[in-house]
């Protein structure tokens, strides 16, 4: 019996620790600096760089969304990086730019690919020393780049990480988990930059000097690693004892459509979690580990339940401490995006979740993950 209580106040105390780590994560967020001057005082020269592969479908929209931004044309730079697109997109990106100032379209060569490869090759041709990244599939308001420059004037940082959330479209069950999933992400590193301990960030609204992507090239294992550009760079700024801040301001959030169906979801968040083992860093994988761990026992109560009956003394607080602390990160976030209404829907995406995680966990592990025809 006592193995077996042991046991029992084990995964009671696990799901408490994980309980404790979101209300810091929580904390934290609420915690973070503000613009109190939304126009910079003193723009600065800005390049923005946009990696894509096969994204016809959403240039329009991101070239729209950057030409209007109300930033003096003079200092802001664009550059398109293509790496290798097949739908259509080069002669699409070409007639958009026609004709505009500031706005460049290169090409990744032959015998180069790779999101990695086609960074570089944007900020080896970037005329400014502060980079702005994002995704071809993004939709960002006027004021974006204002806002990362006012933000970096007040708060002086090596690294800005920022708000990235799910674009509004037909709604449903599917579309609000996304969105609820994402922003609990997006929740974690905004509350752990906090503490100037960032456990993840987005290459979807991301800042960084040039200096410093140079400087952190040594701690991104870009042989064996295809993917993760952005937890690499911010990990290596972490090592070099940089300045890491979070721009946690909705006119610097960016929108990112929803994906069609639940399995380019779960896929997509395999290619995610399977760089995980590649990071080097304790603190981030004693989180995942943490989270995985307190989802699947979690997951598994209703099997305990039915070997140990007398252990729901333990399993139900344990299941409500866990929700408790999970509703009240996304309702930090939610409250900082202006999405509440999202988490009408938290429970039946709570309890869903746990089978979710539980089919990513499985393909992190065993599986792998591709993207656009590439392993």
């Amino acid at each position: 019996m006592i193995p077996m209580f042991a046991a029992a106040v084990m995964i009671l105390f696990i799901t408490l620790l994980y309980s404790v780590i979101m209300v810091v994560l929580s904390g934290g967020l609420k915690r973070l600096d503000t613009v109190t001057e939304p126009c910079p005082a003193r723009p600065i020269p800005v390049t923005v760089v946009i990696p894509f592969r096969d994204e016809q479908e959403h240039l329009s929209s991101l070239v729209h969304d950057l030409a209007a931004q109300q930033y003096p044309e003079e200092k802001l730079e664009v550059l398109f990086v293509d790496d290798h697109s097949g739908d259509g997109s080069r002669e699409k990106l070409q007639q958009l730019l026609e004709g505009r100032s500031g706005f460049r379209y290169l090409e990744l060569p032959e015998g180069r690919k790779g999101k990695k490869d086609a960074l570089l090759t944007a900020i080896q041709q970037a005329t400014a020393s502060w980079i702005i990244q994002t995704d071809a599939d993004c939709r960002l308001g006027p004021r974006f780049v204002a806002s990362h420059v006012a933000y970096l004037e007040q708060h002086p940082s090596d690294l800005v990480a920022g708000l990235v959330t799910i674009q509004h479209g037909k709604g449903g069950f599917l579309e609000t988990f996304e969105r609820l999933d994402m922003l609990s992400l997006v929740a974690a590193g905004a509350g752990s930059c906090y503490y100037q301990r960032p456990m993840m960030c987005s290459g979807a609204n991301l800042g960084y000097s040039r200096k410093l992507y140079f400087e952190t090239r040594r701690f991104d294992p870009s042989e064996t690693v295809a993917s993760g550009d952005d937890m690499f760079l911010m990990i290596g700024a972490r090592r070099l004892g940089k300045r890491l801040s979070f721009i946690a301001e909705r006119e610097a959030m960016v929108e990112t459509p929803a994906l069609s169906a639940l399995r380019p979801l779960i896929l997509q968040r395999i290619r995610w979690g399977s760089k995980t083992s590649h990071y080097r860093m304790a603190d981030i994988q004693l989180l995942a580990v943490v989270v995985a761990v307190t989802n699947l026992l979690i997951l598994t109560t209703p099997v305990w339940l039915i070997w140990f009956p007398s252990w729901w003394i333990y399993l139900l607080p344990a299941l409500v401490v866990k929700s408790l602390a999970d509703f009240l990160l996304l309702h930090a976030v939610t409250g900082v995006t202006g999405e509440r209404k999202a988490l009408r829907l938290f429970i039946p995406a709570a309890l869903f979740y746990y089978f979710y995680h539980l089919a990513i966990l499985t393909g992190a592990l065993f599986s792998g993950s591709g993207w656009k025809g590439r392993r």
